[in-house]
């Protein structure tokens, strides 16, 4: 039980090394999981410090990284092909979209983001679509359409050979129960899991962390860190009952707390205390420092936003001047983007510098989007929501009748959009001229598919935003907006080309699954104060102009 600062990831790292020190476990029999790539990354930066190079060949991952890993390998155990694709939320979101659509659902009333909440709880609770399909309650308007589009959108996730983040963990909890011997040979394989921010999984983590240990004498042993005061995630699924009643779960389980915290003062940490300890059916913990009493905490309640925005200027000006503070030196966090309005006009006002940090993320842009969309494609031609992302983007006179003729064939004949498009001519009402465009994508494809097959990932990205005719539209457009478009993917080739050169081995595929793992999971902020887990270099070869 480690409270706030009190050095969680030192304690796994430490202990890793003690377990290698001591000759109890083998670098390859420990898995160790985090909930960021950014955590899991400074792990293994620490333990390579504490053990050396062969740090590398061990398990340290996300939980959803792990499950990649292991369902790349045992992919026909679910009915997939190991380049499966991954779906990020967005993907998932126009998947959903397109099964209302064919179950001629009202977006009005049955709102696919809704939906897609709905499905994403369902499987984090491992509920699988005939499951609930059986059980729910089709005289509620909503419950009878998530029952209908889950059974939907799981269909067409196996015919594009993909998975949604949920999945990732869900297929490999129910690959294990449903194939014994295999998840017994993991098991002797990670004869150590060693898991971080135990309070923020949900029930699917607790399963796969439970189905990895196993039980009974042949059980690996299971080391977690968490804490319950810090359990923020339960709009996403996340159970604290997990952490709370872990020494219900593992009777045998030694619980040591870390109360000593190295970041904060202690009135701070007072503060703190006095707050969580209202909460009830907490572990009794009281969190301490060495780094003294320190400045007390000033509290102050406005009339209004205005009020509250005056004084956070004011507050600002008198650190200038008693403490030399710079402006940069200053942050000033709110609780929702809205917010931010009023405090903006005020620093205006008064003449204090300032930048927002945030906006839309990286790879959420849509030509990011559409570039990997088309990478994607080559990877996995079955992957129909990328497949159909692209399939007019830009304009090459596919309009919305020509794809759901295409989209009502691969229905009908129960086969990908893309086997369907190879045989557009047969589709019902395709006039000749949306054919030969039809064909035409089907055949720029196909030379695609031929580059990335002979050449590395860079060179793919490269001809696919050359050959498509993508950046000569952005280069040709008078939208002002377009020159950080081309900007955008010249960062996006530049970051391809990094990873070539850190990983002389590493497949587009593996890029791609690199990039979903991030992209999803560590919600990359754009600039100007960027954070990454991927390499973040400015490009110089690449750098376009209009």
């Amino acid at each position: 039980m480690a409270g706030a600062g009190s050095g969680k990831t030192r304690v796994l790292s430490n202990r890793i090394a003690y377990l290698i020190a001591t000759h109890r476990a083998h670098h390859g029999e420990i898995l160790a999981i985090t909930f960021t790539n950014k955590a899991a990354a400074e792990m293994r930066e620490r333990i390579a410090a504490l053990v050396g190079g062969r740090a590398k060949i061990m398990w340290i991952s996300t939980f959803h990284s792990s499950c990649v890993r292991i369902l790349r390998q045992e992919a026909a155990n679910v009915g997939r092909k190991s380049n499966f694709s991954i779906y990020d939320s967005a993907d998932s979101l126009r998947l959903v979209i397109q099964v209302s659509k064919s179950l001629d659902l009202d977006p009005k009333k049955f709102a696919p983001k809704a939906i897609q909440h709905k499905i994403s709880a369902l499987k984090n609770e491992l509920i699988d679509a005939d499951s609930y399909a059986s059980s729910a309650n089709y005289n509620d308007p909503f419950e009878s359409a998530v029952a209908d589009v889950f059974k939907g959108y799981t269909q067409r996730l196996r015919q594009a050979n993909a998975m949604d983040f949920d999945d990732l963990i869900a297929e490999t909890v129910y690959m294990f129960r449903a194939f014994p011997a295999l998840a017994d040979s993991y098991r002797r394989r990670f004869r150590h899991v060693l898991v971080d921010e135990y309070q923020d999984t949900n029930h699917a983590q607790y399963a796969l962390v439970r189905e990895i240990v196993g039980e009974g004498p042949g059980a690996s042993e299971l080391t977690v860190v968490g804490d319950s005061d810090q359990s923020i995630y339960a709009f996403r699924g996340a159970d604290i009952r997990n952490i709370v009643e872990f020494e219900k779960d593992y009777p045998d389980a030694r619980t040591i707390k870390l109360e000593q915290n190295y970041r904060s003062t202690q009135n701070i940490l007072s503060a703190a205390n006095s707050v969580i300890s209202r909460n009830p059916n907490r572990p009794d913990k009281r969190l301490w420092t060495a780094e003294g009493e320190g400045h007390k905490i000033i509290g102050y309640v406005g009339e209004n936003e205005h009020a509250e925005a005056q004084f956070i200027a004011k507050e600002i000006d008198r650190l200038q001047d008693e403490d030399n503070l710079r402006p940069g030196d200053v942050a000033i966090f709110y609780r929702t983007n809205a917010q931010s309005r009023s405090i903006e006009d005020v620093l205006v006002r008064v003449g204090l510098p300032y930048k927002v940090v945030g906006g839309t993320r990286f790879y959420d842009r849509k030509e990011i989007k559409d570039a990997l969309a088309y990478l994607r494609v080559l990877v996995n031609p079955d992957d129909d929501v990328n497949l159909r992302r692209v399939l007019n983007e830009p304009k090459r006179g596919i309009g919305d009748r020509a794809e759901g003729a295409v989209a009502a064939l691969a229905e009908r004949e129960r086969m990908s959009f893309m086997a369907a498009a190879r045989r557009a001519e047969e589709a019902p009402g395709m006039a000749t001229r949306s054919v030969n465009a039809v064909l035409g994508f089907v055949k720029l494809l196909d030379d695609l598919a031929e580059v990335a097959s002979g050449s590395g990932a860079a060179a793919a990205l490269e001809a696919v935003l050359e050959q498509t005719g993508y950046l000569a539209g952005l280069r040709s457009s008078t939208d002002p907006q377009d020159e950080s478009r081309v900007e955008n993917l010249a960062e996006l080739v530049a970051v391809v080309r990094e990873y070539e050169q850190e990983n002389p081995e590493g497949s587009l595929g593996a890029f791609l699954e690199q990039v979903s793992l991030v992209a999803d999971a560590d919600q990359i902020p754009d600039a100007p104060a960027r954070t990454s887990t991927l390499p973040w270099r400015k490009p110089n070869a690449w750098a376009w102009s209009r």
